[in-house]
């Protein structure tokens, strides 16, 4: 009799379980289209980016510009050579929190922008380069608007996401 019990206990909670599971992969949020990067807008963008760098140095350099009052807005990554380059604007001082990605899968980018979601950050811009690195700057939620205003200045529009 308590082998049953045992059993049937055991039987229910991984029921529980599973349910669970299959509710948190319902609740992900996927891409549905990255952010529209407008040519319209290329030259434009040309001449404000940084020369071409190393991540660790385009880090330092995000640092320095903060301090300075200039904020990242919009970055390149190439996987080819392994370098960044970014765009800063002055018009603008993040309140709040904020991270930048890049990630070579689809399953990657994915992982991270529900994690950074989690965490209570937006993504300003989602966007897939030639290579097919994707590229990411989130944001919060207070910072969002203000971010993607200076963003369609640049011809950089939001990314479409579903449930």
């Amino acid at each position: 009799m308590k082998k049953t019990l045992s059993l049937a206990g055991l039987f229910v909670a991984l029921l529980l379980i599973a349910s669970e599971t299959l509710q948190a992969k319902d609740e992900r949020v996927r891409l549905s289209y990255p952010s529209k990067v407008e040519s319209s807008k290329g030259k434009e963008r040309e001449k404000l980016f940084t020369p071409w760098m190393s991540n660790d140095a385009l880090r330092t350099q995000v640092e320095e510009k903060r301090t300075k009052g200039e904020q990242i807005i919009y970055f390149e990554y190439n996987s080819a050579t392994t370098e960044a380059r970014a765009i800063y604007v002055n018009k603008l001082k993040l309140s709040g929190p904020y991270s930048r990605w890049y990630m070579s899968t689809e399953q990657a980018m994915e992982d991270k922008l529900n994690n950074e979601m989690k965490s209570g950050l937006q993504p300003a811009f989602i966007v897939r380069n030639i290579s097919g690195t994707y590229i990411m700057l989130f944001v919060s939620p207070g910072d969002l608007e203000a971010v993607r205003a200076q963003l369609k200045e640049l011809g950089i529009g939001e990314p479409r996401l579903k449930k």
